[in-house]
């Protein structure tokens, strides 16, 4: 990349909590927030169970009138977006302002309240469908709202692709901030999960059967469980932030997107294309694989999914062995799930960790010549290295420097 890009602040709200602290900290005592759905029922499933949002009160952020015309993505948005904006002592005007915007993935935004839309249209008519849920029903409705509560009159971009969508918006934040076409992003993810997205996963049987559910690269792995939360970064200028005092989580230092020739819905089936996605972010980065210290995978317990991203890992990284983590046995898989790596990787390696993988007790051989971390490790170093892997073969990976606090 041209020039390194500041993380100046960050948003949290997620199964361990709605705060950076409660997510790092859990994350690092090796918690999981994988628990029974309550939300609806699933007593007819295979799976039974999520990751959903815990501690997390909406009305502490939006007024109760706006609240009623948000469903539960823009909510993460929205108080997202604020709360990295917040943390980055970003001084959002009240007249607007036009080089700040919003970059957002999401798997689900627009799913429940279309759902929930179409089922009282053909129940009651026209005049039964409810109008306060239209204007959720669309993707993009997410990250528009985030804009205009805060005023940001700069790009407001939804990326959409699937599992890969938070990591994939960082990846275009950070091409729109390097050619100059705008001074500062937020830039994540957000996903919830509803009873008809979790009833047709569960139907396609991708999801953990087991109620102790093992994390990934285990031996046990049998599929992942579903997840849940809003994770955003304030992404800005060099030049941006050195005009104010304000926190320096690390930089993205190289990002690049690529994707692999695989079916629909299916998981990459050979390393070489994302070797060639991590390589590419690794040199976009100005570094070699040597220099990175901790890999944050996308490895979420699907076998075929863990098995071929460990083999692009041992492919890559021949000689020097970096540390290999995932939050997704802690957080489940989601939309926002690459976003949630990126929030992780600072936060925990600013305190100078590398949280464990939550559910790994039992490596597979697959994952042999990798040096996963089982407990918490403390960081070599800090370079990282973010992927993601969208099913149907969407690849993106972004090489972070993080900040030690």
């Amino acid at each position: 990349m041209a020039a390194a890009l500041v993380i100046s602040g960050i948003g949290v709200v997620s199964p361990l909590g709605a705060t950076r602290e409660q997510f790092r900290d859990g994350l690092l005592d090796g918690h999981s927030g994988i628990a029974p759905i309550r939300a609806f029922d699933v007593s007819a499933c295979r799976s039974q169970l999520g990751a959903s949002v815990t501690g997390f009160e909406a009305a502490q952020w939006i007024p109760p009138m706006k609240l009623r015309r948000m469903d539960d993505t823009a909510r993460y948005a929205v108080v997202v977006t604020r709360q990295a904006f917040d943390d980055a002592r970003y001084p959002v005007s009240e007249h607007g302002d036009d080089g700040a915007g919003v970059v957002l993935g999401t798997f689900t935004a627009g799913g429940q309240a279309t759902s929930d839309y179409l089922a009282a249209l053909h129940k009651g008519g026209p005049t039964g469908a409810p109008a306060l849920l239209f204007n959720s029903t669309v993707g993009n409705a997410p990250a528009s709202l985030a804009g205009l509560e805060l005023k940001l009159r700069g790009p407001n971009v939804t990326v959409s692709q699937k599992e890969s969508s938070g990591l994939g918006a960082i990846v275009t934040a950070a091409d729109t901030l390097r050619f100059g076409r705008a001074s500062a992003l937020a830039a994540g993810g957000v996903d919830a999960i509803f009873e008809i997205f979790y009833r047709v996963h569960d139907r396609f049987d991708v999801m953990a059967r087991s109620a102790t559910p093992a994390g990934p690269f285990d031996r046990r792995r049998g599929g992942f469980v579903l997840g849940e939360g809003g994770f955003a970064l304030l992404i800005e200028t060099r030049e941006g932030w050195a005009r104010r005092e304000a926190p320096c989580y690390g930089e993205v230092l190289g990002v690049h997107a690529g994707s692999a020739a695989v079916g629909i819905n299916q998981w990459p089936d050979h390393p070489a294309p994302l070797v060639r996605t991590m390589r590419a972010a690794i040199d976009a980065a100005g570094i070699a694989p040597a220099d990175v210290d901790v890999v944050y995978a996308a490895a979420n317990a699907s076998p075929a999914l863990d098995r071929v991203e460990a083999a692009a890992l041992a492919t890559l990284f021949d000689a020097r062995r970096p540390v290999v983590t995932s939050v997704k046995g802690a957080l489940g898989e989601c939309g926002a799930s690459g976003a949630a790596a990126c929030a992780a990787a600072l936060l925990c390696g600013a305190a100078g960790y590398v949280p464990p993988i939550a559910g790994l007790s039992d490596p597979d051989p697959v994952a042999s010549s990798l040096d996963l971390a089982r407990e918490k490790r403390r960081a070599p170093g800090p370079i990282v290295l973010v992927n993601s892997v969208g099913s149907g073969g969407s690849l993106f990976a972004v090489v972070l420097r993080v900040n030690r606090q």
